[in-house]
């Protein structure tokens, strides 16, 4: 039996500057942090303050572990994978290295947890300037039980964060449930999967777990925001892997709503990213398939993708190519009204 009622498994990579803030947000818990197992998986970092950094949390406390990598990956996949096979409790949750988690998380987490497979809780975004609580398709309920996916397949519809789930670590080993390694969406397949094959599904979306920072400047960006060729292709790549996994477990009819607001989103990155007209093309035609076989329209974008994913559908590859570039400029316009109008709200204020 082990020592630690539940293992938190973190990947990381040149990532020292948050790493205090998030190892003190797990200190800080109220189960007790003797209760907890860190562990911390480096994809091969460069940046001694993060090695030193990872060597001092290793030497200082005894639930600590730290696992260096030789080569790096790249994504956050085999690090994840690493410290799930490291890991000694029962329970499992993957964070990000550069988030922290609300005082009672796993308190509350492990409490509600029982006989269930899984557990999945609700996040705050947290912008430079505001903190928002995330609102999820189910509005204001509060707590969603099911017996299997079937019950409520609207939970595929939950944001597939990752680290805001709680699994029963032997539910994962016994059903083969490992992160995508070399790619993206590593997250999304993981949470799709779960759900697929869990006993037992519980969502808290009125419990608040996670504190999910968004970054997006221009030398300080979350992988999420990072829209060059090899992410967003890395990103296409792991749908293409959750297609699989669909036909494999015979659930593609599930396909549609899994991906109801992936597709779209991807088609965003692609519009706000300064790739080449060749690179769009390319990726207009690789996405082709997975867009015939699983796209419909996510309300949210208000159809102003509709022409796009039309061009794609037909295979008019170098028209998508135009209308994305007159997409984008369209998106920075409405950038820029944005932001004039939060300048012209803080002046009238």
């Amino acid at each position: 039996m082990s020592d630690y009622k539940l293992s938190v498994i973190v990947s990381t990579y040149n990532t020292g500057d948050y790493l205090n803030e998030f190892l003190d947000s797990i200190k800080s818990q109220s189960i007790g942090f003797e209760n907890i197992e860190v562990i911390f998986v480096d994809d091969n970092s460069n940046d001694d303050y993060t090695l030193n950094l990872l060597k001092k949390f290793k030497n200082d406390y005894e639930n600590v572990k730290v696992e260096f990598l030789d080569v790096n990956s790249g994504f956050p996949g085999t690090g994840r994978n690493t410290g799930l096979n490291l890991s000694t409790s029962d329970y499992v949750i993957f964070a990000d290295h550069d988030d922290t988690y609300t005082e009672n998380a796993f308190e509350v987490m492990c409490d509600k947890i029982a006989d269930n497979d899984m557990l999945i809780s609700n996040f705050n975004q947290v912008f430079t300037d505001k903190t928002i609580p995330f609102k999820s398709i189910y509005k204001d309920s509060g707590e969603i039980k099911v017996s299997d996916i079937d019950e409520d397949k609207n939970l595929l519809r939950v944001p597939a964060a990752i680290w805001t789930r709680l699994f029963r670590k032997s539910f994962l080993i016994e059903n083969g449930i490992n992160f995508l390694e070399g790619m993206l969406a590593e997250d999304v397949y993981v949470a799709t999967y779960s759900c697929l094959k869990a006993k037992g599904i519980i969502y808290l979306n009125d419990f608040y777990s996670y504190n999910y920072k968004i970054r997006d400047s221009k030398d300080d960006k979350s992988t999420i925001h990072v829209r060059n060729r090899k992410y967003i292709e890395a990103i296409l790549n792991g749908y293409y892997k959750i297609d699989e996994m669909l036909i494999n477990l015979n659930k593609t009819s599930y396909g549609e709503i899994i991906f109801k607001s992936h597709l779209t989103s991807w088609l965003y990155t692609i519009v706000l990213s300064k790739i080449s007209d060749g690179d769009k093309k390319e990726l207009f035609i690789k996405s082709h398939d997975i867009f015939n076989k699983y796209y419909s329209e996510d309300p949210y974008f208000k159809k102003r993708y509709d022409k796009l994913v039309d061009l794609i559908l037909n295979q008019k590859f170098d028209d998508a190519v135009i209308e994305s570039n007159r997409l984008e400029k369209k998106q920075e316009n409405m950038n820029d009204r944005s932001l004039f109008s939060r300048i012209k709200n803080k002046l009238v204020r």
